[in-house]
């Protein structure tokens, strides 16, 4: 993926050093990778990261809500990106805290769940609102990792589990239904009145710029300049709407990638989620049904949650634009990767070693 984002830059746009930000963020992750490969020492310091990540992404939205007097919270990058971080901040806080024994751990970390989710819906990312059922139903199905014989006593905990969780998204609706009639409006004018001047417009214009563009180059695409500049031509030319020029991506990762890199990119893309996810599907299916997946087992649930969150969350927004949300994919990948790869690929010892 590094080298995808330098090939611009070293074959078909002028270099400029500022160009090299993104593919520079990629090769520094892989000076973490040797001493990953260790694996980690103890999950426990990863576990309380998470929480307190969760607790401090809630009182940054707090800080900026309720003291800052902002619309939203937006972090310190951007508001989406921001909110759909919280998002799974809080779903990782969740899938540790049922790993966690001790009372105090437990409630602390039911505590950081729910603070990532109120960060999540202060920052008013009606995207990540999109994604967290899927992501819900995803820790609910692959979390059971109990044997037979323990799943008896646990089904009435699960069901007030699923219960609190209903209650909870209803709320979380509620409390969101202004938004997301907002956005049901907006789409129903983009279509009767080609209304591209509103959140929702905007991203039907882009998405339908894309789609046009990239088939006209679709193997390699256009490059972010050559994008740039055909879109500034469009715009002067009348054919499309003016608000394009404001954003210098598609607000849709794949599409994004298809009107810029082409199917090079999509493939490209398609392998940065899908070979971490690969991993992860692998030892879930080693640990299912094993209670000595412990720690790993929640590690590997947490990787797989990241995989499909980034999936959901860029189907509105280019996560990947967004310096947050690329070293946040990056690095956390590189953690879930190291908690796992020891466990599913031992070292080898005596005559093993010689094969």
């Amino acid at each position: 993926m590094g080298v995808l984002w330098a090939l611009d830059m070293l074959w078909r746009e002028p270099f400029q050093t500022n160009g090299m930000d993104r593919p520079l963020k990629y090769a520094l992750a892989l000076l973490a990778i040797p001493a990953l490969l260790r694996g980690l020492p103890s999950l426990a310091s990863l576990k309380w990261g998470i929480w307190l990540g969760a607790w401090s992404a809630a009182g940054t939205a707090a800080w900026q809500i309720h003291v800052l007097h902002w619309d939203r919270a937006w972090g310190y990058t951007n508001a989406i990106a921001f909110g759909d971080l919280a998002l799974l901040l809080g779903i990782w806080s969740w899938v540790w805290a049922r790993t966690s024994e001790h009372p105090a751990s437990v409630w602390f970390g039911r505590g950081a769940a729910l603070a990532g989710l109120y960060a999540c819906m202060a920052s008013g990312s009606r995207g990540a609102w999109l994604v967290a059922p899927v992501l819900v139903v995803l820790v609910l199905w692959l979390g059971h990792r109990q044997p037979e014989s323990e799943r008896g006593a646990l089904r009435s905990w699960q069901l007030s589990v699923a219960l609190a969780a209903a209650l909870a998204v209803t709320a979380v609706l509620w409390q969101m239904q202004p938004r997301i009639e907002q956005a049901s409006q907006e789409v129903q004018q983009y279509q009767q009145a080609q209304n591209s001047e509103t959140s929702v417009g905007q991203r039907l214009a882009h998405w339908e710029l894309a789609w046009a563009m990239g088939l006209e180059r679709p193997w390699l695409g256009w490059g972010q300049i050559a994008y740039d500049h055909e879109k500034l031509r469009r715009v002067e030319a009348g054919e499309i709407p003016r608000v394009l020029l404001r954003f210098g991506h598609a607000h849709h990762e794949w599409l994004d990638m298809w009107v810029k890199k082409g199917l090079l990119g999509v493939l490209v893309l398609a392998s940065f989620l899908w070979v971490p996810g690969w991993y992860y599907a692998a030892a879930l299916r080693q640990w299912r049904g094993q209670p000595e997946g412990g720690a790993r087992a929640a590690a590997a649930l947490c990787g797989m949650i990241t995989v499909v969150g980034f999936i959901g969350f860029g189907m509105t927004q280019v996560m990947l634009a967004h310096n947050s949300s690329t070293v946040m994919y990056l690095f956390m990948n590189l953690i879930w990767l190291a908690a796992l790869l020891p466990a599913l690929y031992p070292p080898a010892t005596g005559q093993h070693a010689q094969h």
